[in-house]
């Protein structure tokens, strides 16, 4: 056997990629492990694909919250129909809209008052207020 020669040379190591396995249904993405795993779609809806890049914020957490302590299956059913990761998006959204609606209401009906104790009350009755409404109105409701 000649000592000179390259262990590499003889044993070139080949990783399988999904051309090898004959499988061309999907599209394969290499992982950091090293293996390919199918890079499958949560949806088809562009609009939803655009949702999905967007964090999930305050309000669609605490719905998320509200329907694991209160419709436990109904979150089952949500994931297996890909809405788990769409609604609570959809909510931060709505929630915001309504949240700046209500303010705005609120601001005109109760004016902001220029002493200094009197605001600390004023907002911290505004915010609770409202956070309150928002919950109750768009939060704690089932969505399919």
């Amino acid at each position: 056997m000649n000592e000179n020669r390259n262990f590499n040379e003889d044993f070139e190591i080949e990783q399988a990629g999904p051309e090898d396995v004959g499988c061309d249904l999907f599209e394969y993405e290499l992982t950091p492990e090293g293996t390919y795993v199918p890079k499958i779609a949560y949806t088809s809806d562009p609009e939803e694909e655009k949702l999905l890049k967007k964090p999930i914020r305050r309000w669609g957490r605490a719905w998320m919250k509200w329907m694991e302590a209160e419709y436990p299956a109904d979150v089952d059913i949500l994931v297996c129909e890909c809405r788990w990761q769409i609604i609570p998006r959809e909510i931060d959204i709505e929630a915001e809209e309504r949240f700046n609606e209500l303010d705005e209401i609120y601001r005109k009906d109760h004016p902001r008052p220029t002493e200094f104790n009197a605001i600390r009350k004023w907002e911290k009755e505004r915010l609770m207020t409202l956070e309150h409404q928002v919950m109750e109105e768009i939060v704690y409701k089932r969505r399919e």
